[in-house]
C-alpha cells in the first residue's frame, strides 16, 4: 500500500492550547517516537485508574502515561491528505535530546537504552527487585544496545519493564507488557523498536513533509474536528 501524499500546514493556535483541548479526549492518540523507536499513548473514558489533569497536561493509567512539558518553543503543523483530512498533528522544536549511543544507567533501575536518536531518547524503568534484568543491563552498560552479543535486550523484551520515551517537548510511559514475537501489541499504550528502521539512523519517516532543521517531539493524531 502506497504512502498518502501529505502536505505540512502550519497551525495558527498556540500549541498549549491545541494540546489541551485534544486532551481531555479519549478518542485521540499520541506518540513520542523516532524512526524505529516509538511509544504510543491511548486512554479510555472511564477506565479504571485514569487520572486526566489539563492543568498540568498529563494523563496516567495503570497501562501508561502522558506528561507534556514546556512547549514555549513548539511549533504545530497539520499533516494533511489529498481529502483534507489531518492525519496527524505534530509539535516540532529545533531543540535535541541526550543522543546517547550506548546503554547508560540514569539511577537505580532507570536506563537510557542509547538509540542515539537526535531528538528522542528510549529509556527503561525497571520493577523493583527485578535484580536478574538489573544485572543484565548492567552487563550491557556501555555497549549499543542492538550489538552482538548485548544481553539488555533480550532482558528487556523478557521482563516488559516500564518504556520511556522522552523528548524535549512530552514523556510517554508504556507499562503494558512487550508482545512475543509475532504477537499483537495491546490496545492503549504501547512501544515498537524496530532494530532494521533504528540501524537506518534517520529521525523521521521517509518522505517527510516537515520543515528541516526541526524535530518532532510529540504527535496528535485527532478522532475529533479540530
Amino acid at each position: 500500500m502506497s504512502r498518502p501524499v501529505l502536505k505540512c500546514v502550519p497551525i495558527a493556535e498556540a500549541p498549549v492550547d491545541l494540546v489541551r483541548r485534544h486532551l481531555g479526549e479519549a478518542a485521540n492518540g499520541w506518540s513520542v517516537g523516532t524512526w524505529g523507536a516509538i511509544g504510543e499513548f491511548q486512554y479510555d473514558a472511564g477506565e479504571p485508574g485514569l487520572a486526566v489533569d489539563l492543568a498540568t497536561l498529563s494523563v496516567t493509567s495503570p497501562r501508561g502515561a502522558l506528561h507534556i512539558g514546556d512547549l514555549g518553543t513548539a511549533i504545530a503543523f497539520a499533516l494533511v491528505d489529498e481529502d483534507g483530512r489531518t492525519r496527524e498533528i505534530a509539535f516540532c522544536t529545533p531543540l535535541s535530546g541526550a543522543r546517547r549511543e550506548t546503554v547508560t544507567e540514569l539511577d537505580r533501575g532507570l536506563f537510557d537504552l542509547g538509540i542515539g536518536a537526535p531528538h528522542i531518547d528510549m529509556l527503561v524503568r525497571l520493577a523493583d527487585g527485578d535484580d536478574e534484568t538489573l544485572a543484565a543491563l548492567r552487563e550491557g552498560l556501555g555497549k549499543p544496545l542492538l550489538g552482538p552479543g548485548n544481553p539488555a535486550g533480550p532482558a528487556i523484551a523478557r521482563a516488559s519493564p516500564t518504556r520511556i520515551f522522552a523528548s524535549a517537548l512530552a514523556r510517554l510511559e508504556v507499562h503494558q507488557p512487550i508482545p512475543p514475537p509475532g504477537g499483537k501489541s495491546p490496545e492503549g499504550p504501547h512501544s515498537h523498536l524496530l532494530p532494521h528502521l533504528l540501524k537506518e539512523g534517520q529521525s523521521r519517516a521517509p518522505g517527510s513533509v516537515l520543515p528541516a532543521g526541526l524535530h518532532c517531539g510529540l504527535s496528535l493524531y485527532p478522532r475529533t474536528k479540530l
